[in-house]
């Protein structure tokens, strides 16, 4: 089972290393570039104190790396003297709303060294709860557009036969 998570994973973040990308680090993508939005407008009804938390835990643990602002390294996209690649943007300028929860959780509580980056893992020092709590802080900082992709491809990945 966790073979099969870490292909896609592995897919996943490679094909998001690809400087051609529709999404750069300099701004959040144009809407024109976001997979195509439903009529419907998504409410986003974020849990303030879950975000709180988030917002603590990300201070602690993340913010060291992926910064103040959740705006990644300088020239992320581009493996450092190592061969490793630098921490993403986590606020939509990034790849990480590419991601289906499932996926991130994964990165964060196994790291990226697997795959070509730097990121320690996490598990046994954040708890499930502790790693939602942050991911629901990153999303947050998500433009409208990228989020409702996001949760447009979160709902697929959550019913694969869905269209």
């Amino acid at each position: 089972m966790i073979r099969p998570v870490l292909a896609v994973a592995v897919l996943l973040i490679a094909g998001c290393s690809d400087p051609a990308s529709d999404v750069t680090k300099e701004k959040p993508a144009p809407v024109a570039n976001v997979p195509s939005l439903q009529a419907v407008k998504v409410i986003r009804n974020h849990d303030a104190a879950q975000v709180a938390r988030g917002r603590v835990l990300y201070e602690a643990n993340c913010m060291q790396c992926h910064g103040e602002q959740a705006q990644g390294a300088v020239n992320w996209q581009k493996r450092d003297a190592q061969g490793k690649f630098p921490p993403p943007p986590l606020n939509g300028t990034g790849h990480t709303w590419h991601h289906p929860t499932k996926i991130l959780k994964y990165t964060i509580n196994n790291g990226t060294g697997r795959i070509g980056g730097n990121m320690p893992a996490f598990a046994g020092k954040l708890t499930d709860v502790e790693v939602e709590d942050i991911l629901e802080f990153v999303k947050v900082k998500w433009p409208a557009p990228l989020y409702e992709a996001w949760l447009r491809n979160e709902q697929r990945s959550l019913n694969p036969v869905a269209k």
